[in-house]
This record gives structure tokens, sequence and C-alpha cells, in this order.
């Protein structure tokens, strides 16, 4: 396997900073308190804040379910570029803005809580512009009766692009950066393990892409079948290779090749694009990807079904594995993408067919992640 260079872009954590890593989380969610001020001030100009998707309002507390994510706690609180660092992933959730017959929809949210910044889609449309500053100077980390982790008091300021896409949109140039939106209290459930190996990670991800070449024996049977690959979104195709441009995550590279549950960890995303498959009138759109390195699965989304976000399509086999770095990327080149017996159950049902197999190789993925 090849040696791993750090390059420019990607921090190198020290041996004595021990940390706290739930690299797979299975929930529970992201609680925002409106404050009420803003509230007011929104209602004034006639514009109405209401939960969408499986988003739920209580009082003046609207809470996102969690649907994946890495987060890891550093005991050195200077760590670089925050002692709390990670992605947090809240599909098919968020909030929608009204004012008559104009409605902003702000959802699927990635909380980076190393840069402290929240991301959304915007009106549908995965955007990489920050809405929300994360103000976490007095946030408290601890663990409920449950034993998932609880951080609370960060304050979420709107960011200066947020506000102005709002006047924008709402025709007005009251909304301004720095607004405090509420005060958001998390909770974190999954299985914690702790490390203290020297690392290189990427706090997080900004591009570029997983391409997938589609194995030729699963294409041709594909074309037995009378079913047609096509993409979806931002996903691009050519020939048997089809490339999803990656928009977050974060990446971990542990120095332990016999790291628990995987050497490399973290979360790779990859919002707005995806693959079909066609016959006749039949069509099964997998999209908005999620690739979990360190327990070697991709999830993807399932004709837009929300909230099961979290379908695990792809088992990866990692063992063929290379990693190297070159022009301040790293690149993670020929994993294998097996179909998982969750997919295959779910192919067979809407082709009518018993060809898919779990275990039936999709294709080889190549992987280049970019980042801060």
């Amino acid at each position: 396997m090849a040696s791993v260079a750090v390059a420019p872009s990607i921090a190198s954590a020290q041996t004595t900073d021990t940390v706290t890593a739930i690299p797979a989380l299975t929930g529970v969610g992201t609680t925002v308190a409106l404050d009420a001020a803003t509230v007011q001030a929104l209602t004034s100009l006639g514009v109405k804040v209401a939960p969408y998707g499986t988003a739920t309002l209580s009082g003046s507390d609207v809470t996102f379910p969690i649907t994946s994510g890495y987060v890891e706690i550093h005991s050195d609180k200077g760590h670089e570029p925050g002692y709390i660092e990670g992605s947090i992933e809240h599909y098919g959730s968020g909030l929608t803005l009204t004012a008559g017959s104009t409605t902003v929809t702000l959802s699927d949210f990635v909380v980076d809580p190393g840069n402290s910044v929240l991301y959304a889609s915007v009106n549908g449309t995965p955007d990489a512009t920050p809405l929300l500053q994360l103000d976490g100077r007095d946030v408290s980390v601890s663990k409920d009766g449950s034993g998932d982790v609880v951080l609370n008091d960060t304050i979420a300021n709107l960011t200066s692009a947020a506000a102005t896409a709002l006047d924008t949109a709402f025709n007005t140039q009251a909304i301004k950066g720095g607004t405090e939106l509420g005060t958001v209290h998390l909770v974190a459930k999954g299985t914690a393990n702790t490390y203290t190996g020297k690392v290189a990670e990427i706090s997080r991800l900004t591009g570029s892409s997983t391409s997938l070449d589609l194995n030729p024996q699963t294409a041709a049977a594909l074309t037995s079948l009378g079913i047609t690959p096509g993409v979806t979104g931002t996903a691009t195709a050519s020939g048997s290779t089809v490339t999803f441009p990656i928009t977050g995550g974060v990446a971990v590279i542990h120095a332990d090749k016999s790291y628990k549950p995987g050497y490399v960890d973290g979360v790779v995303l990859h919002q707005g694009s995806g693959l079909t498959l066609t016959k006749g009138s039949t069509t099964v759109s997998l999209t908005d990807f999620t690739i979990d390195p360190g327990d070697s699965v991709l999830y993807g989304n399932v004709n837009g079904q929300y909230p099961a976000a979290n379908v695990p399509l792809l088992q990866l086999n990692g063992e063929p594995l290379q990693i190297t770095e070159s022009g301040g990327a790293v690149h993670l080149d020929g994993t294998i993408a097996n179909l998982t017996p969750t997919a295959a159950t779910a192919l067979n049902q809407a082709f009518a067919t018993t060809a898919f197999k779990a275990g039936m190789p999709l294709g080889t993925a190549h992987i280049t992640a970019t980042g801060k």
C-alpha cells in the first residue's frame, strides 16, 4: 500500500492529543432554540418561519434529525481549526421562510463544527455558501443518561452571504449578517472510541469527486435485463465511468493501519448527484451519496424518500486501496464497490427480477479529495 504524504492543506495532529471519536453517527438531532427577537423581526417583515421535511417544531425549538456524520473531540483545546471536528448531516429536514408568494427552503443542513459553519441546500440546490456561523466559545460538552454526546450553548448567527440572499429574496434590507438565529443543542448518538496516534486530516472537504468505473460484467447483465444506467443532478458520465462531485465532509487517515473500524475514517458527501437505473417506465434514483470509509459503506437516498436517506447501498472492499497525494489532493484508488443485501433486494423488487445479488460488484471507486 502506498505511503501517505501530508499535503499543505492537511493538518497533522500531535500524539499528546487524546481524541474521542464517533466514527458513524446514527442520530439523534440538532435543536435550535429560535431567538425571540429575530423571530419577531421576521414577523414584522411578513416572513413566517416553519419546519420543513422531517424537522419538528415544539414551541420556539425546531429539531432536525441527524442522518449521518463523523465527530471527534480533541483533549487539546488548541487543536486547529477547532477541538470539536467532523461533519454532521441532517438530510431531509430544514426550515422554510415564507412571505406572500415567496418561499425560501433551507434544507439538508451540514454542520462543520471544526470550522464553526453550517451549510445548507437552498430551494433544493446544494449550496457551498455557509448559512450560519457557529459561535462555540461557550459550548459545553457532556454525556446524557443514554451515553449520547451532548453539545450545548453554541450560538448560530446568519452569515453575511445568507443575509444578502434573504434580503434579495424578500426585497428588503433589514436582514443583516451576524443576526442571531438561535442557540444550538446537539445530541449525537453512536459508538465512541479513543485514539492518540498521529493522523493526517482534512477538516472540511471542498471537492473534488468520487468516480466509479462500472464493472463490465455487471453492465452487461444490466443490458441483458433491459436496464439502462444513467446519471442525475450534477453527476456526469464518460464512457463506463460515472462521477459524483464531493460537496463536503471530513477525512482522517490514521498512521496505525490496524485502527478500527478502519484507518481511513470520516465521511464524504455528494449532495445533489446520483445514479439512475431505468427500464421502461420504471426508474430507480440513487442520490445524495454518503461514504463512510471507516465502516466501508456507501449510503444513499432511494427515489427521494426522506427520511430514509441512510440506506446502505454499497459495501466497499478497500483491500486493494492505494492512497497517494499530489497537487494538494488526496487520491484513494482501487476500492471495489459491491451491492449490499438491502440494495439487491430493493432493485429486484423494483424491476421484478431475481438477478441482483448481494455482493455483485458495481464497479471500482476512485476518490480525489481536496479541502482545508
